[in-house]
């Protein structure tokens, strides 16, 4: 998975559509949307040098290699976290195809939080009407405590919700 901020999500951060924070370290930038956080702390266990969440600001760009941090983005289960490189990074890989879109939907049932949901998905409401998804994953709430249903929107924590 690839938190690569896309033209679409740029182009609102541009425009101020999109509330978010961003740190740049000149060659890469990270986009921070608190809003869409669910708290997974893959960010935080990945690279604790760049993201502490007992510090201000919580993201320090400076704190590893761009390389390390783009790998702790790509975690990001609920794109919270996106980057944008600004400048090419050498890479020993091969250059890869372009991405074929995963045939089934993948579904993994966060310890305490969220239901994860990745792949080729539609999700409808009750109505049978779609609920549109910008993103490849989506973060569908447990407890009952969103705000955003069907979306997580964090509130499993201040519930203390066991699950």
């Amino acid at each position: 998975m690839s938190n690569r901020v896309t033209k679409t999500e740029l182009s609102e951060i541009r425009k101020g559509k999109i509330s978010v924070k961003e740190y740049s370290n000149g060659e890469v930038s990270v986009f921070w949307k608190p809003e869409l956080c669910i708290h997974s702390a893959n960010c935080l266990i990945g690279l604790p040098g760049v993201f502490n969440n007992s510090k201000r600001p919580w993201i320090d760009i400076k704190g590893g290699p761009t390389k390390d941090i783009i790998t702790a983005v790509n975690t990001c289960p609920s794109r919270a976290l996106t980057f944008l490189k600004n400048t090419r990074i050498k890479s020993q890989s091969r250059k890869k195809g372009p991405k074929k879109a995963a045939k089934f939907a993948r579904i993994q049932v966060l310890k305490n939080g969220p239901i994860l949901v990745t792949g080729n998905f539609i999700i409808r409401d009750a109505n049978k009407k779609k609920i549109r998804v910008e993103t490849e994953t989506a973060a569908l709430c447990r407890c009952g405590a969103s705000k955003t249903k069907p979306f997580c929107d964090g509130n499993h924590l201040a519930e203390n919700f066991l699950g």
